[in-house]
């Protein structure tokens, strides 16, 4: 039973047999199949626009769905802020190409070489110029995390010249086509312009249409004029032709004019058809033109959500909306509370215009005159004529709105996953090494998914473009292009093995093409490996020379180690061909020549390089002494310090206090002799109380100033002392 599943499914796998059809049945098929494409994709395509929109926060007009856009005139925007920070997490720099053996294994020489000319045509890619790698792929992941579906394809590019050329047999020159050049370029694909065939997986997905538009000169040029005068042109939008559901802004209209030309790739017949909508017969068709193993030119979507139920993206927002909308309805609700709250409120104006101009006009140390006192005591003075607004009744609502806000924002935070990722950078200066390691990897766990599947994307890219090089490029070319004269003198003699594997269908199973790196690059990571290997490989040699010495010809096996654990790390491929010739020179040597001692030279001059390393080693130790010394020298000095300056300040403190308490008693003291003076003056002299007493009370006056006068200096002279 199993056999026949197995049989049934190779012959899906090899395709059915192609139908006869005109170009006019053709057409009509296809038009059957894009009607009901855009059927099954217009919601995705729908939420798709108005998710895109969320993102740069474009929520005005009334073409935008309010089950996504929520309403009100304030709103946060935390959709921007968790997408961006994800896009900087999943693509934090430009990915190298690593190009490696599939196994590793140290005696493929011929892979390895291969796989160093594949990575150098590869690489060029990566490097910042134009429409490169780099900013495909960050397109691709905007795409993936927005509307739900990122993708990128392969294509093969070639042009010829007619050089003049010697014909043998008519000794006459003669017009010769030769290559010009060749290339494989990666186009990003926006996500409005595919559409798909009924599938509930991608296995089950029989054809895949990219929409291209095209001036009608590159009509033309690319299929005939006859064909250029029958097709429809139209302004193109960002969001693709201007059918009903088109909700782009029409000042956005490209000012050209071009035809809608969708290029259909067939699995199940392994054709390609080139169709539009306003044509009478298909445009162009042709056999699979790239001859790829899955036939497909690009790798497997970035597909958010996908479920077996029917293939169709799913974007991530639409999740998560309703708690969007209401973190946005909550924050309108804020910001027009906020702008009510302020010190307003009614007055009687029956009581005059007094209490009014007391806000308005008032300022410090003013009095503002009230025409009827009287009136105005009677009914209770400002409490009886003014009502303030509640605004403690207020400040307590909006305080229960933002606490109801932040507990939306975690519970987003939750279903989003950026909990995780704030969890794993939670950290402090106390946190061991250990504990913050684990704490990074756990809050990882919730994107890591979408992190490989991010990397299976740009690997599997970078293999069709491997593989369209392989197929497709003459030898020359790829000479060319990996700048395989430059490889290593041990390298050249097998770059001609190396192109023949390239172009034959076993090198899928010796290369393996991946991203070396797609998120953020730890820098001491990789120097702790390197590290690592370096002293690894030092403990080795040290102890394979004790080796070589006791078994004469050994030398040739503990470089072939060397060379096997050298082969399982980035960059080595450089080193092997190097290391391929000093075994080949080690198993030319003589018996025994690997086993002859240092000569007494040799010896001496070992002696005396060791006997400087020690003083050099002793000069290092005493300098770390010395160092230890003044650090905790000037850490006591600083210390002592320190302490003089808290006495010096508690000191100056206590000073004060006393001078303050003494200039207090002084002042009561003389109080209290003001007090019996008043006394005596009164108790004498009833008749000319009037005169008296008003000159007692300039005395007073007097001596307070004094008093004041007295009280300054004092007070300046203690904060002096105190400073």
């Amino acid at each position: 039973m199993q056999l026949e599943i197995e049989e049934s499914m190779n012959v899906v796998e090899m395709g059915e047999p192609k139908s006869e059809k005109s170009p006019a049945q053709y057409h009509q098929m296809w038009q059957k199949e894009m009607d009901a494409a855009n059927k099954r994709t217009r919601k995705y395509m729908r939420q798709g626009t108005q998710v895109v929109k969320r993102y740069l926060d474009d929520r005005q007009g009334n073409s935008f769905d309010e089950n996504l856009g929520g309403t009100g005139p304030s709103k946060l925007n935390l959709f921007h802020k968790n997408i961006s920070t994800t896009m900087a997490m999943l693509y934090g720099n430009t990915p190298q190409i690593d190009v490696s053996r599939e196994h590793a294994d140290p005696d493929d020489d011929v892979a390895r070489v291969a796989s160093l000319m594949y990575q150098r045509i590869l690489q060029a890619d990566v490097e910042p110029s134009g429409e490169d790698l780099s900013t495909i792929l960050k397109a691709a992941l905007q795409d993936r995390l927005l509307p739900g579906m990122g993708t990128a394809r392969v294509r093969y590019d070639m042009a010829t010249i007619n050089v003049p050329s010697l014909n043998p047999q008519t000794m006459e020159y003669e017009d010769m086509e030769v290559l010009d050049y060749e290339d494989a370029p990666i186009d990003y694909i926006h996500w409005q312009d595919v559409r798909w065939g009924w599938g509930r997986t991608w296995r089950e997905i029989p054809w895949w249409g990219f929409r291209n538009w095209l001036d009608k000169d590159e009509v033309t040029s690319r299929f005939g004029e006859k064909v250029a005068s029958n097709l429809e042109y139209k302004n193109q939008t960002p969001e693709g032709n201007n059918n009903r559901d088109d909700s782009s802004d029409p000042d956005q209209k490209d000012n050209i004019q071009k035809a809608e030309i969708w290029e259909i790739w067939n699995k199940k017949t392994k054709q390609v058809f080139w169709y539009s909508q306003g044509a009478e017969s298909i445009l162009d068709m042709r056999d699979d033109p790239l001859g790829l193993d899955g036939f497909w030119p690009m790798p497997r979507p970035m597909v958010a959500n996908q479920t077996t139920t029917m293939f169709v993206p799913k974007a991530d927002f639409i999740l998560a909306q309703d708690l969007y909308n209401e973190i946005d309805e909550l924050q309108s609700r804020i910001a027009t509370i906020t702008r009510a709250i302020k010190v307003v409120g009614v007055y009687d104006k029956a009581a005059g215009d007094s209490a009014g101009r007391m806000l308005k006009e008032g300022v410090e140390n003013d009095l503002i005159p009230v025409d009827n006192w009287a009136m105005f005591a009677e009914k209770g003075g400002l409490q009886g004529v003014i009502q303030w607004f509640p605004v403690q009744e207020i400040v307590g609502v909006l305080q229960t709105l933002q606490a109801v806000q932040q507990a939306k924002t975690e519970q987003l935070y939750e279903i989003t996953g950026m909990s995780d990722i704030m969890r794993g950078g939670a950290t402090d200066q106390y946190t061991s090494g250990g504990t913050q390691a684990i704490k990074a990897k756990m809050g990882s766990i919730g994107i890591q998914a979408l992190q490989e599947e991010f990397a299976r994307f740009a690997s599997d890219l970078e293999a069709l473009k491997a593989e369209v090089i392989s197929k497709h490029f003459s030898k020359e070319t790829i000479v060319k292009q990996s700048n395989a004269g430059f490889l290593p003198e041990a390298d050249k003699p097998k770059v001609s093995a190396a192109l023949e594997l390239m172009q034959s269908p076993d090198i899928k199973w010796r290369v393996n093409i991946r991203p070396e790196s797609i998120a953020m690059v730890d820098y001491a990571q990789i120097k702790s490996e390197r590290t690592e290997f370096l002293m690894s490989m030092a403990q080795f040699v040290q102890s394979a020379s004790g080796a070589v010495q006791a078994v004469p010809g050994s030398l040739p096996i503990m470089l072939e180690l060397m060379k096997w654990a050298m082969a399982g790390f980035k960059g080595a491929e450089y080193l092997e061909g190097t290391m391929d010739v000093a075994i080949d020179a080690a198993k030319k040597m003589p018996p025994g020549g690997e086993d002859k001692g240092p000569s007494p030279e040799e010896t001496k001059l070992q002696i005396e390089q060791m006997k400087q390393q020690g003083a050099q080693q002793k000069q290092q130790g005493e300098l770390a002494k010395i160092q230890a010394k003044s650090a905790a020298d000037m850490q006591a000095l600083q210390a002592k310090i320190g302490g003089e300056i808290q006495k010096i300040q508690v000191d100056a403190q206590r000073d004060l206090t006393i001078e303050q308490t003494q200039q207090q008693n002084k002042m009561l003291g003389i109080a209290k002799e003001l007090e019996a003076t008043l006394a005596e003056i009164q108790a004498s002299t009833q008749s000319s109380v009037a005169v008296e007493t008003t000159q007692a009370q300039m005395d007073i006056a007097l001596e307070q100033e004094r008093h004041n006068n007295n009280m300054t200096e004092i007070y300046a002279n203690a904060r002096s002392r105190g400073e």
